[in-house]
Formats: structure tokens, C-alpha cells, sequence
């Protein structure tokens, strides 16, 4: 390779990283040509020493082809291809941060393939060269590449390694190797790492979940071993989350498998706090910790936004929050008192019950919203007490009360905020009403409501599109509408006969 050839490929794969001290780099390597940088030495720089010197370190040496973006297996990147004449190593390495690589490493702890099954993996390989490169080099190099890169860092730091291929030992060998790798260059980098590992076998559940979702089977296998373990968990709502949040929902609770090890301990310097997000929760219930006979924080995910979920139990009652980890806010809220025999009895005490209108002034008092759209009112029986049962919709929240119906007070209240907005690919204003979507699907089945028995409306969110759920039967034809909330317009209708 000639020197102007060399200072190009260095020039090239510093651009990803410090080019304020790129003449001085080269200069550096004037003297070096022909060496291999030690991987090992520490600099003062905290992203410099990784990055760069893996870059000088493949350059030098001249790495003999590029990496293959996509893999074909699990590759999240449409059109993504091998490059012509990569063969398959005997083991593969994938890490998941997001971004997500995959390594063909052979017995000798070559990298003969690098493949980047995400956009951001490829930002991250940029133009590095990785064939014949050893593996420490290669690790080396993508950390400090992530690094660089904003990927990983004191705020998210959490790194997910998974082996498979070759026989057992091999790959546990494989992945005790790569996690300390990784571990003493976050340490490099001055970052204190949180590295997951497993080892992989064929899993025909794990593939199609990978698939499924076009995530690595990595990926897949670690959110299938958390929801097995905490069934309240689900996949959808941890396949867009990055690595380091999965480990803080698996790490708030308590969750653990004997097929991952995992060192270090997953960030949370992104989000607000347990202590902050409890006051906020307190705040918005007017209580205090002294009012408290216990409390439970976990992370969950809400709509794929990370929230604190914050259970407080009183004398009185249950609380239920979700509260956005980033900025505080109440995403979700659900009360119960416990009930009474004093206040509950059967029939009115000494006067006749407040009424529907009263009981919804109560419940938009204490919503502290002035207008709304009512998707339900109805008297009924609870426990015992007689309650105005009433479900309504503001400002993309859809809320749930129960109003005692002799003192108006607050029985129960529940509220869920959907992100995005029941307008997300909607026209707005306000939702056109019960009545409206009700004769939009009665016109649509050519029907007059005195045709019909068993009529039911009820306002949804579907992924966060506003609709009304409208059935009803004409004879022995049962029909199902799905209405747009806020153009009428009909989405799904179905009939079916007996």
C-alpha cells in the first residue's frame, strides 16, 4: 500500500472520531509503519485510544476486505447482501446495543465477516476493514466506534453479547472472552459497562420471534427468557426498546436467568429517578410517605416510552401510576378506595341520589378538564354502593370514573394519556359522539335503529387511532362496526348470520 493510500484509510476512519488531531495521528504513524499498535495502552483522551488506534491498527496491517452490511439472516436492512465469497465462520458474535453487529469469528479468533443488521451499526463500522483482523482488534475498534458515536456512554452503557455456533465450550469460552474485551475498553474509554452475555442454541420460537419483529435472535432470545419470567411483561413492549433499558426493566425486577451472566450495572442517568418519579406520583394523588402503608417502583414501558410504575398502597386505597422516566409526567393513573358500609347503603339515606349530571361535574372536577366527550354513563351497583359509572375523553386521555351516587364522591378513577394523540393520522377536533357513530353504522348496514336489539357503542384506541366499536344483530345477523372518531368514516365492518 503506498503512504498516499495509507493516510486516505486513516483519514477515512478518523473522520468517525477526532478529526481536530489528525495531523498529529499521522504523524504518529510515520514512525509506526510496518507495527501493530498495542491495543492495551492507555491514553489521556477518553474515545482516542480505542477508536483510533484500531483504525491505525487495521490500516497498517492493510485488512483485506471491507465488512458485508446485512447478512441475510436476520439482517434488519432491506437489500442488505454478504459480500461475494464470505463464508460462515464457525462461530458468530452478536452485539446489540442498538446498533447491532455480527461477527464470523474461526478457531483461531480471526474475524473473517463483520455484518451490520441496522442503520446504525453501519454509522458505527463506517469504513473500518475487519477481514483477517483478530478479534480483540475488531471488538476494540466497534466500541470505541459506539463510543465515538454517542451509542454508548455514561447515560446508556449497557451492551448485549450472544454467541452461537461451534460446539458448547467453545462458545462459552467465546463469550467470556468478548465480554471482558468489551468491559476493559468501556474502562478505556472511562465508562463503567454493564455487559450481558448468553450463549445461543438453535431455537426454531427464537428465530421466528427474530423475524417477527426484525430483530437479532440475540435480541430475541434475552426478551423471551424476561417474559417467561415475569408474565406481566410482554414482547411488544420491549422489542423497540434499546439493551440498557431492557436491563433496567429485568434489573427493577429482580429478574434473573441462569443462562445470562451479566456485569456491571445498566444506567438509569437518562431518566429522572425512583425518588422523583414517587413525588411526582405523590404530588398528583395529594399524598405523602407517611400516608403510605407500602409502594412498589419497577421500569416498565408504555407504548414503548420508558415510565416508572409506581403502585402506593393506603388505609383507604390503592394507587397505580406510570410516570414518563424522562420528563415526569403522569402517563397513566388508577385509583381505588376501599369500600365503606357506613357510606354504602342501598338505598338513599334521607334524600334521592345526585344525579347524572352531578356525578359527571364530579368526575370533571376532579379531572380538572372542562369539556370532554362522554363514551359512558350509567348507574349501577358496586360493592354494594350505588355508583354513576362514567368514561369520557380529553386531550388524548381517556379517563374512567366512579362517582358515589348519594355523596358524589370520587370512588374510583382511572386515566390512560395515549402518546401520539387519538389525531395521530386522524383529521381532529373532537370526536363526533356516540350517537353519530351509531347512525353512521346503522346507515352503512341500511337498518333503523328500531330494526336492531342488543346495540352496544363504545369508544376505543386502536395503536393509538381513535375509533367507536359499534355491534348490533338484526335477527339472527350479527353486525360489527369500527368507526373513525373523528371523520365518521367507517374503518371495519363485519356481519355474520347464525
Amino acid at each position: 500500500m503506498d503512504e498516499n493510500r495509507l493516510n486516505e484509510r486513516i483519514r477515512s476512519a478518523y473522520s468517525h472520531a477526532a478529526p481536530d488531531r489528525l495531523d498529529e495521528i499521522l504523524a504518529a504513524c510515520e514512525s509506526k509503519k510496518g507495527t501493530v499498535i498495542n491495543m492495551n495502552e492507555k491514553r489521556k483522551n477518553r474515545f482516542i485510544p480505542i477508536a483510533i488506534a484500531a483504525a491505525l491498527a487495521l490500516a497498517l496491517v492493510g485488512g483485506i476486505i471491507g465488512y458485508s452490511f446485512g447478512s441475510g439472516r436476520g439482517s434488519d436492512v432491506p437489500g442488505a447482501a454478504v459480500t461475494p465469497g464470505a463464508q460462515l465462520a464457525g462461530s458468530v458474535v452478536t452485539l446489540d446495543v442498538n446498533p447491532s453487529i455480527e461477527l464470523d469469528v474461526d478457531a483461531d479468533d480471526t474475524v473473517t465477516a463483520v455484518r451490520a443488521l441496522n442503520e446504525d451499526a453501519r454509522i458505527v463500522i463506517g469504513t473500518m476493514d475487519f477481514a483477517g483482523s483478530s478479534l480483540e482488534v475488531t471488538v476494540n475498534a466497534l466500541i470505541g466506534s459506539m463510543l465515538t458515536n454517542g451509542y454508548l456512554g455514561e447515560l446508556r452503557n449497557s451492551i448485549l453479547v450472544s454467541v452461537s455456533g461451534g460446539d458448547s465450550a467453545r462458545a462459552a469460552a467465546l463469550q467470556q472472552s468478548v465480554s471482558g474485551m468489551i468491559e476493559a475498553a468501556l474502562g478505556t474509554g472511562g465508562v463503567s459497562g454493564a455487559v450481558i452475555s448468553q450463549t445461543l442454541t438453535s431455537d426454531a420460537a427464537v428465530t421466528d420471534l427474530a423475524a417477527s419483529y426484525n430483530i437479532t435472535e440475540g435480541k430475541a432470545a434475552l426478551i423471551q427468557k424476561l417474559v417467561a419470567a415475569d408474565p406481566t411483561l410482554t414482547v411488544e413492549s420491549l422489542v423497540s426498546l434499546s439493551v440498557n433499558d431492557i436491563a433496567l426493566i429485568a434489573s427493577s425486577r429482580g429478574l434473573s436467568d441462569g443462562s445470562v451472566t451479566q456485569t456491571g450495572t445498566a444506567s438509569s442517568g437518562a431518566y429522572i429517578g425512583a425518588d422523583a418519579a414517587l413525588s411526582a406520583a405523590l404530588s398528583h394523588a395529594g399524598l405523602t410517605e407517611a400516608d403510605l402503608s407500602a409502594r412498589k417502583i419497577e421500569f416498565d414501558s408504555e407504548d414503548g416510552r420508558m415510565v416508572y410504575e409506581i403502585d402506593l398502597y393506603t388505609a383507604s386505597g390503592e394507587y397505580e401510576y406510570d410516570i414518563d422516566a424522562s420528563t415526569g409526567a403522569v402517563v397513566k393513573f388508577e385509583r381505588e378506595i376501599y369500600p365503606s358500609t357506613a357510606v354504602t347503603p342501598n338505598t338513599p339515606a334521607g334524600g334521592n341520589y345526585i344525579g347524572e349530571a352531578a356525578a359527571k361535574s364530579a368526575a370533571l372536577s376532579h379531572a380538572g378538564v372542562a369539556d370532554a366527550v362522554w363514551t359512558k354513563a350509567q348507574f349501577d351497583r358496586d360493592d354494594g354502593r350505588y355508583v354513576y359509572e362514567l368514561e369520557f375523553v380529553a386531550d388524548s386521555t381517556e379517563f374512567d370514573y366512579k362517582i358515589d351516587a348519594l355523596s358524589g364522591e370520587v370512588v374510583e378513577s382511572s386515566r390512560e394519556t395515549f402518546y401520539g394523540g387519538p389525531t395521530s393520522g386522524q383529521t381532529g377536533g373532537s370526536p363526533i359522539g356516540e350517537a353519530a357513530a351509531k347512525s353512521a353504522a346503522l346507515s352503512h348496514a341500511g337498518v333503523s335503529e328500531s330494526d336492531v336489539s342488543r346495540i352496544r357503542v363504545e369508544f376505543d384506541y386502536d395503536d393509538g387511532f381513535a375509533l367507536y366499536e359499534v355491534e348490533f344483530r338484526v335477527g339472527r345477523v350479527e353486525y360489527e362496526y369500527e368507526i373513525d372518531a373523528y371523520s365518521g368514516s367507517i374503518l371495519k365492518a363485519e356481519r355474520d348470520a347464525d
